[in-house]
């Protein structure tokens, strides 16, 4: 008969597997997600196993997440509504109706369905009546199947990849690190299954945004890889980074590649470096998020003080790292308007006491890398329009 792995969504199953599980599941998990407990065979899930009356141990060998992250994980790896439907992509309320229906009326997942047992609408009984692969849904890649099922879901319910059957079985022990070997087997396929590397324009931005992700989105922070300056000996700079991107381009690198750069002037002139190139779908070049708090920003210049709209002028990224670290005692530290740029017949800015910002920025970043629980206590709306942008670089 074999042994079998199980995966859940909202404790009802939606996938399974023998012997062992399907490396595309994983890549939804993180292996911080695993969990190993003693729990009762009696409280299998009666959906897969039926009633069990034994009331002995077993120790669980599980990965457990929200619906949530396992979303904004798929997504960041592009498999977003619109890529998993494809063509039916007009079906897609139907999908999501239809998923719900057969979770909520605890459709068991068998080719021995009786529709005429649970009050299911047409669309989906043809979901329904499968032969154990994803409920009949039309993708090659699983996680197209997932990300439409995900859908049909409260982002805070769990998402669980059940492999104690497996390895009581002896196909893998607790130990064993399954996420991340089954993702590192995938690494051939580069385009969906690798990190996405992120350049920026300097060693501080690097450090800023990595430890931020941490910070902010730990669920997502596996799937990114920055490019480390010290090691690599790259200078840093707007036009060091588009040099980069360039350099990206004619080795042919099939990871997905993400070039932020500065909302300011110097960062615009050098973009158009590659404006002539044509980039391939897997480097996109962006730059940090329109502020709308700097939409009336204080500048000094030679006209005195003003304020001014500073996005696209000034915006380097000590301006998104929390209005508690950018103002002082007389309110916002202003931009220091320095040279014009000609071709785009604009100045570009500078935020004074640069270093003073950061080093604020650190203190908060130190205090809540240590106690997550005081991440509330400060200003990320910032940053957290600064990672938006790059999680939704391929959607």
């Amino acid at each position: 008969m074999g042994s079998y792995t199980e995966l859940y969504v909202d404790n009802h199953p939606v996938l399974s597997s023998k012997s062992y599980v399907y490396s595309e599941v994983m890549t939804i998990f993180s292996e911080s997600d695993k969990v190993t407990e003693k729990r009762k065979v009696s409280q299998r899930n009666p959906l897969v196993w039926g009633v069990i009356d034994d009331h002995s141990y077993e120790v669980t060998h599980e990965y457990v997440t929200t619906v949530g992250k396992a979303i904004d994980r798929l997504e960041i790896m592009g498999f977003n509504l619109e890529r998993s439907l494809g063509e039916e992509i007009e079906l897609m309320d139907e999908y999501i109706a239809a998923f719900k229906e057969i979770r909520e009326n605890n459709v068991p997942l068998t080719p021995f369905f009786k529709s005429e047992e649970h009050n299911l609408s047409e669309f989906a009984i043809s979901l329904a009546r499968n032969d154990g692969w994803m409920y009949n849904f039309p993708a090659n890649d699983l996680r197209s199947y997932l990300r439409v099922l995900l859908e049909s879901a409260d982002r805070d319910q769990l998402v669980t990849q059940d492999l104690t059957e497996v390895t009581h079985a002896g196909y893998y022990d607790h130990e064993t690190k399954v996420r991340d070997n089954e993702v590192d087997s995938l690494t051939a396929d580069f385009e969906v299954n690798s990190k996405i590397i992120i350049l920026t324009e300097g060693s501080s931005d690097r450090t800023i945004i990595e430890r931020s992700l941490s910070v902010l989105y730990p669920h997502l922070s596996d799937y990114y890889s920055f490019m480390d300056f010290g090691l690599a000996n790259a200078s840093g700079g707007a036009s060091s980074l588009v040099a980069n991107v360039k350099a990206f381009v004619g080795t042919g690198i099939k990871n997905k590649v993400v070039a932020i750069l500065d909302n300011d002037t110097a960062a615009f002139v050098a973009v158009k470096g590659v404006s002539k190139i044509s980039l391939p779908d897997n480097i996109k070049v962006i730059h940090y998020p329109y502020l709308p708090f700097a939409e009336k920003y204080p500048t000094l210049g030679p006209t005195g003080n003003q304020r001014a709209n500073i996005n696209g002028l000034a915006g380097s990224v000590e301006l998104y790292l929390g209005e508690d670290v950018l103002k002082n005692k007389s309110g916002f530290i202003p931009i220091q308007w320095k040279g014009y740029e000609k071709s785009l017949e604009r100045y570009q800015g500078e935020i004074m006491d640069k270093t003073k910002i950061q080093q604020e920025f650190y203190k908060k970043l130190e205090v809540c890398e240590k106690d997550r629980s005081q991440i509330d206590n400060y200003d990320w709306s910032g940053m957290h329009l600064l990672l938006q942008s790059i999680f939704k670089a391929f959607r």
